[in-house]
C-alpha cells in the first residue's frame, strides 16, 4: 500500500513539474521574437487609432520579471496613450469599430465589472495578443490625471520567458523603448 501511493505521489509530482517549461538555449531570442510580435500589433494599433481619429498617440514597452527565483522568468508588454478629448465614450467607440475591423475580437473580461458609460474599457484578442483599453485616466491622492486619455496595454499569451538563476533582468531591459509609429 505504502509502495503505491509513493508511486501515485511520484507520478503527480512528475505529471505537475513536466507541464514546467524549461530554460530555452537563447531566453533573449525567445523574447525578442515576443517582443517582435508586440510592437507589430503596437504598429497595428498606431494606424487602427488613426482611421478612428484619434492621433495623439505614444506608446512604450517595458520589460519586467514574470517569475521569482529560483525559477525566474522575463517578459515583454507595450502600453500606449491616447489623448482621446472630452468624448471618452465616442472615442472608444470609434477604436472598437475599427478594432472590430481589424479581426480584433471583443472578450467579456469586464462583464462583472460595474462601468461608466461615460468612461469604458474592454478587452480585446487576437490570434495571441491581448488588448485592454481604459478611458478616462485615474485619481490619485484627490487628483485626477489622464480624465482625457484611453490607456491600452498589449500584451502577449504565454508572455513569460523562463531565464537563467541570478540577475537576467539587465541583459534584457534594453528591449524596453519608447515605440514610434512607422514613418
Amino acid at each position: 500500500m505504502r509502495k503505491a501511493v509513493m508511486m501515485g505521489v511520484v507520478g503527480l509530482l512528475a505529471f505537475l513539474l513536466g507541464g514546467c517549461s524549461s530554460v530555452p538555449s537563447d531566453p533573449r531570442a525567445v523574447l525578442e521574437e515576443k517582443a517582435a510580435t508586440i510592437d507589430a500589433a503596437v504598429q497595428d494599433l498606431f494606424e487602427t487609432l488613426a482611421v478612428a481619429g484619434l492621433h495623439e498617440v505614444s506608446a512604450a514597452s517595458a520589460v519586467d520579471t514574470c517569475q521569482s527565483e529560483p525559477a525566474p522568468g522575463v517578459s515583454y508588454r507595450a502600453g500606449m496613450t491616447v489623448k482621446a478629448g472630452e468624448d471618452l465614450a465616442g472615442g472608444f467607440d470609434a477604436l472598437v469599430k475599427q478594432l472590430d475591423a481589424g479581426g480584433w475580437k471583443s472578450t467579456d473580461a469586464y462583464r462583472d465589472v460595474k462601468i461608466d458609460p461615460a468612461r469604458p474599457m474592454g478587452r480585446f484578442v487576437r490570434d495571441d495578443i491581448t488588448l485592454d483599453v481604459k478611458t478616462g485616466g485615474a485619481s490619485s491622492g484627490g487628483v485626477w490625471y489622464g480624465a482625457d486619455e484611453m490607456q491600452l496595454g498589449v500584451t502577449i499569451d504565454d508572455d513569460c520567458v523562463r531565464v537563467p538563476d541570478g540577475g537576467y533582468i539587465s541583459k534584457v531591459e534594453d528591449l524596453a523603448k519608447d515605440i514610434l509609429p512607422r514613418s
